[in-house]
């Protein structure tokens, strides 16, 4: 992923994320124990920690060879449908923000200062956040819930991450060739 292209896909992410806050708010609060935003999530998150193992530099395995490695951590993927299917959506997109998040600092690394935003947004607002979720789908649940009580909180919520989003649309442009 290119720089350019990495700031285009936290500003789609975060824009995503302050519209559902402006206009969706119905949308968030039945999210986290959709059954199908749960599939959609859940296996998205699945198949790209596959992908992510499948291609893993073999320093990085540790001698242990590839395909039980991964067939063992897809399965484990897997089982979590079976046995903790509760927020399962929440879990998939900690895990999908943390993808995320890697792909645009990979793409950031050594772009310094082109990359100081970039590095703001994927660590304040998908690292930081990815890990909780994804650990703890609670703290998602009660994070929105507070969000979403009064419409002053969600108005400014959901402003912050536009304007966070524009800004890295605007330095998209900035670095585009």
């Amino acid at each position: 992923m290119t720089l350019t292209g990495a700031y285009l896909a936290i500003a789609a992410f975060l824009a995503l994320g302050g519209l559902l806050l402006l206009g969706g708010p119905h949308l968030l609060r039945a999210l986290p124990r959709s059954p199908s935003a749960g599939l959609l999530l859940g296996l998205a998150a699945v198949v790209l920690l596959g992908w992510h193992l499948w291609n893993l530099p073999e320093p990085d395995l540790a001698g242990f060879p590839r395909a039980p490695v991964t067939l063992a951590f897809v399965v484990a993927g897997l089982a979590a449908f079976r046995w903790m299917p509760d927020l399962i959506a929440v879990r998939g997109l900690g895990a999908l923000m943390l993808f995320l998040a890697r792909a645009t600092l990979d793409a950031g690394w050594g772009r310094l200062p082109d990359s100081l935003l970039l590095a703001f947004a994927s660590y304040a607002l998908l690292v930081v956040p990815g890990l909780l979720w994804a650990a703890s789908p609670g703290v998602f649940v009660r994070t929105l819930d507070r969000t979403l009580a009064t419409d002053s909180r969600r108005r400014a919520l959901g402003g912050a991450l536009l304007a966070v989003a524009l800004a890295c649309l605007a330095q998209a442009l900035l670095l585009a060739p």
